[in-house]
Parts: structure tokens; sequence; C-alpha cells
């Protein structure tokens, strides 16, 4: 009897084709961590009060 040929490439061949969407996806999570980080820092007016009735925002006119 022959033996079946033993495939060498079956395992690496298998982690590439799970690693794809697994990197796939850390990258999405990357992307939307830093949008809500940057989204975080826009969203925070700075309020400066000058005099006592007064109150202006530290944020540049658009």
């Amino acid at each position: 009897m022959t033996q079946d040929p033993k495939s060498t490439r079956a395992m690496p061949r298998s982690l590439i084709y799970a690693m794809i969407p697994i990197g796939f996806l850390l990258l999405v999570l990357v992307l939307i961590l830093s949008g809500v980080l940057t989204q975080e820092a826009v969203d925070d007016p700075r309020v400066v009060v000058e005099d006592e009735d007064q109150t202006v925002q530290d944020r540049p006119a658009p």
C-alpha cells in the first residue's frame, strides 16, 4: 500500500486565511477608537471667563 502524502502547507495557509479577517476587524476597531477619541477632543469646548458677566469660548471662529 502507498502512504498518503502529508501536506506541510495546510496549517500555515489556514492560519493566513484566518488572520485576514481578524486583521481587518482589528484595523476597523483601531479606526473607530481613534475617531471616537478625536471626536471627544473636538467636542470639548474650552470656556474662558474674561470679565464678570462675559463668557468667551476659546475656539476659533469658522
